[in-house]
């Protein structure tokens, strides 16, 4: 592969141990296995990124067999599943079972023949992985992430995060969002050191932190929420001991969170700041710097980030702005949607769509956000996106999503919803086609029916 071959001692899941030897044959096997398979010329093989031993087996392998990954939520329901096909008409949809550890060929794997109407009109040259993002018009985007975007970043967090052959990474985060795929299944297989693979259920925390022990996890990465949840058991102290940097992403970190952990612990919560687009982290916390937990950090390497006014001119230390970043970071562009490119790229420079500013030391500092979009403890949800799949339900006359500040999660989501027939029964009715019907981190925590 471009970015290097795989290097890692060892790869711990459900208790089992993995090296590099015996991955590289199960990425081989299943390589040849799609290859001598494939009905269609599509560049494009969607799989399903459970935290998982065989989703970095299949990531591997699929780019082995020459094709792009696309990579899909496993909790996303059925529309968003058919939206994402319709979108890039993929050759291949791997749908993983995730109970089991070996792959089952004839259950797990769907190829589909060339769809002839479909048209790619992207560039798709050095264009490794698809990420899906930005659905602030109601429609979720492949971001286009490059083999030089995504070298860049391993590379970068590596050396930001003093990773080396003793290092053992244990990254708390869905491998169906980038962040978590980044740090679980890229880095840990190329930083040379060890890495746990863990299913994320918060019923099982005890075995997470057991797990940290047991395996000397040296580089702990996760969500705010999470370091706070951890941070109340007893015993965490010991349980941490060994952990030389703890790394925050996803949402910004409150500095009650950042306080209660370090008095817990006597460890510092490195934070940084990045987005699907920038491939994804383009700042952090470095642990050479004294901690600003203010700031999401300073930019990584390769990461151009300035603040912009609204008339695009560079604004002043300490001055309010959109946060814009230029570098080997960022993403190619939208599949298919030049347009959509072009409203986020302007003359070289990402619009994240992020308010921030940036002092004279260089810390950028997250202020909210532009765009209309809700952050639920890292969890991207786009209120015209909702208030469409929410109105496929016959009963809906209107739907409007708005926020709520959450003292852990960042924001929780609502919605305001208008039924032809507003029953308690229709009400309940209308929640479970929601339960059914839409991705579950998506859903509403609080609903008002008129």
């Amino acid at each position: 592969m471009p970015f290097g071959i795989l290097n890692f001692r060892y790869i711990y899941f459900r208790g089992n141990k993995y090296d590099c030897k015996t991955i590289n044959a199960a990425i081989d096997n299943l390589a040849k296995f799609l290859q001598s398979n494939l009905n269609s010329t599509s560049p494009f093989i969607l799989l399903t990124a459970y935290n998982h031993i065989k989703t970095l087996i299949a990531y591997y392998a699929i780019l082995r067999a020459g094709k792009i990954v696309a990579i899909l939520d496993p909790e996303w329901r059925e529309m968003e599943v058919v939206e994402v096909i319709e979108d890039i008409n993929p050759a291949v949809l791997i749908f993983l079972n995730n109970s089991t550890t070996n792959f089952n060929y004839d259950e797990e794997f769907i190829f589909r023949n060339d769809n002839r109407a479909f048209i790619i009109r992207s560039d798709l040259k050095d264009v490794c992985m698809v990420a899906y993002t930005n659905a602030e018009d109601g429609y979720s985007k492949g971001a286009m992430l490059t083999w030089k975007n995504i070298s860049t970043e391993v590379n970068t967090i590596m050396q930001a995060n003093h990773l080396n052959t003793t290092s053992v990474i244990y990254s708390l985060l869905p491998f169906s969002h980038l962040y978590g795929l980044v740090l679980g299944v890229l880095v840990s297989t190329m930083s040379g050191g060890s890495a746990i693979i863990s299913e994320l259920n918060m019923l099982k925390i005890q075995d997470t932190l057991n797990n940290t022990k047991q395996y000397q996890v040296t580089h702990f990465y996760s969500v705010p929420s999470i370091y706070y949840i951890i941070s109340k058991y007893e015993g965490i102290e010991y349980l941490f001991k060994n952990v030389k940097m703890c790394i925050s992403g996803g949402t910004k970190l409150k500095p009650f969170i950042f306080d209660t952990f370090q008095k817990k612990t006597n460890k510092i919560i490195h934070e940084g700041y990045g987005l699907t687009e920038t491939s994804p982290a383009c700042t952090f916390n470095f642990a050479e710097e004294a901690p600003n937990v203010d700031s999401v950090g300073k930019p990584l390497a390769y990461s151009d980030i300035r603040i912009f006014d609204e008339d695009l001119n560079e604004c002043a230390p300490d001055k309010i702005g959109e946060i814009c970043i230029k570098g080997d970071l960022v993403f190619k562009g939208y599949f298919n949607k030049q347009k959509a490119t072009e409203q986020v790229i302007k003359n070289g420079w990402l619009h994240t769509g992020d308010y921030g500013k940036k002092d004279k030391e260089d810390f950028i500092y997250f202020c909210g956000l532009k765009k209309s979009m809700i952050n639920v403890a890292g969890v991207k949800v786009y209120p015209k996106k909702l208030e469409r799949m929410i109105k496929v339900n016959k009963n809906v006359l209107d739907a409007q999503v708005f926020s709520e500040e959450s003292l852990l999660q960042g924001q929780i989501v609502g919605s305001r919803v208008k039924l032809k027939n507003s029953s308690l029964k229709e009400q309940n009715a209308f929640k479970n086609w929601c339960n059914e019907k839409i991705n579950n981190a998506l859903l509403p925590r609080v609903w008002i029916f008129e």
